[in-house]
C-alpha cells in the first residue's frame, strides 16, 4: 500500500504492506552511489540479504552506527561526515536509513545539510522507527539533548514488516506508540487497544499491520505532541542520581504514565487510571517507581528540564489536548505521590 503523507508544507510517499525488495526491483538509481547507513545488530541480520537486491555494478558502501537509539549524536555525524568526505563530492547519492530511531533522524539530518546531492529513502525497522520518520524533524544530540535540528521528510518511507523483530521487550516499546496515540488523539483508538491486546499472548500474536493506517494518520495531525507526550517526565529521570537504573524505554513509559496522571490531575477528567495501570501490567510493562529515586529528586530534576524551557502537553481529556503547560512543584509531587499509592492499591 502506498499512502502520500503531508507534513509542515513537506510531502513523503510511505510504502507498507510490500516487501523492500519488490520496491528495490521496481526503481531505477541509475548511477546513483547509494550509501546506506544503519546499526551494528542490523547490518549482522540483513546485510547479505540487501546487498543481492542491488545490481553487482551499483556502486554501494555502508556506515555502521551503535545500536544505541540515540545514535542520532554529535560524535555519530562527525565519523559520518569526516568517511564521505572521500568520496567524490561530484557524484548523486542516495542515502539508506535502515534501522532504528537514531539511524532515520540521522540519515534525513545528513541529507537535509550535507553539500552533496543527495535524495533520501528510510527503510525503519521498528514501528518506534517508523514514527520518528513520521514527524518531519531530525535532531542531534549531545548527551541524549537536541542540539541541533532541521524539519525534512525522506524522499520515500518503506515498513517492511517481514526485516522487523518485533517480539519481547521490542513489541513493548513499539506497543508504546499506538499507546501514546490513544492518549493524545483518540480515547476510542484506546479502547481498541485495550479491547484486542487484553494480554500479553495476545500483544505477541496479534500484528500491529491493521493499525498503521490510523498511526500514520494521527502523526499526520499530531504527530510533534504524540512524539513528545512524557519526554519532560523521562527527561526528569535523567536528572536523577539513580536514573540510570531505568532504561531508556523504561523511563519514556514511566514518564507517559506521569504525564497522564498529572493531566488528570490538574484537569480531573474522568479515565479509569487504575484499571489502566492493570492492563499494563498484565501485558508486561514495567511500571513500579524506583525506590533508590526520592520524590523530591525526581521533581526537582523535571523542575530542572522546565528551567531550560522544556513544557509538556496537558490533556483536556484522554484523546484531547488542552495546552502546553511547565508543571508546578506541588503538582508534581502530588503526582507522584498519587502514582505510587494507585501501586500500592493493585499491589495489594
Amino acid at each position: 500500500m502506498e499512502l502520500g503523507y503531508k507534513k509542515s508544507q513537506m510531502q513523503t510517499l510511505i510504502i507498507y504492506g510490500e516487501t523492500f525488495a519488490s520496491q528495490i526491483k521496481s526503481a531505477s538509481f541509475g548511477t546513483k552511489h547509494l550509501f546506506l547507513i544503519t546499526n551494528q545488530r542490523y547490518y549482522d541480520l540483513f546485510s547479505e540479504k540487501l546487498i543481492q537486491l542491488f545490481d553487482d555494478k551499483q556502486e554501494l558502501d555502508w556506515y555502521i552506527c551503535k545500536n544505541d537509539a540515540h545514535c542520532n549524536n554529535l560524535n555519530e555525524l562527525e565519523n559520518i561526515v569526516t568517511f564521505l568526505a572521500d568520496f567524490d563530492q561530484q557524484q548523486q547519492f542516495l542515502f539508506l536509513g535502515v534501522g532504528n530511531e537514531g539511524v532515520v533522524q540521522l540519515t534525513n539530518f545528513l541529507h537535509e545539510t550535507s553539500v552533496l546531492t543527495s535524495n533520501c529513502w528510510l527503510l525503519p525497522l521498528s514501528i518506534r522507527s517508523l514514527s520518528k520518520s513520521l514527524i518531519a524533524e531530525s535532531q542531534i544530540e549531545l548527551k541524549n539533548h537536541p542540539v541541533l535540528k532541521r524539519s525534512v521528510l525522506a524522499e520515500k518511507i518503506i515498513y517492511d514488516h517481514t526485516l522487523t523483530t518485533d517480539y519481547g521487550e521490542g513489541k513493548l516499546v513499539d506497543f508504546l506508540v499506538f499507546i501514546r496515540c490513544g492518549l493524545v488523539c483518540s480515547h476510542d483508538f484506546l479502547r481498541m487497544l485495550f479491547k484486542n491486546y487484553s494480554d500479553t499472548t495476545r500483544l505477541n500474536q496479534q500484528s500491529f499491520n491493521g493499525m498503521l493506517d490510523e498511526m500514520i494518520r494521527y502523526y499526520e495531525k499530531q504527530g510533534q505532541t504524540i512524539d513528545q507526550f512524557g519526554q519532560l517526565f523521562e527527561h526528569g529521570f535523567l536528572e536523577t542520581t539513580n536514573g540510570h537504573l531505568l532504561s531508556g524505554h523504561m523511563k519514556r513509559f514511566l514518564g507517559c504514565l506521569l504525564q497522564l496522571l498529572w493531566s488528570q490531575e490538574i484537569n480531573q477528567f474522568s479515565f479509569h487510571y487504575k484499571n489502566f495501570m492493570i492492563w499494563l501490567i498484565r501485558l508486561g510493562f514495567p511500571v513500579d517507581f524506583p525506590e533508590q529515586i526520592l520524590i523530591s529528586d525526581y521533581v526537582e530534576g523535571v523542575l530542572t528540564c522546565v528551567d531550560r524551557g522544556e513544557t509538556a502537553a496537558l490533556l483536556k481529556e484522554v484523546g484531547k489536548l488542552d495546552s502546553m503547560q511547565q508543571p508546578k512543584t506541588e503538582d508534581l509531587l502530588a503526582t507522584i505521590e498519587k502514582y505510587k499509592t494507585i501501586l500500592k492499591e493493585i499491589r495489594g
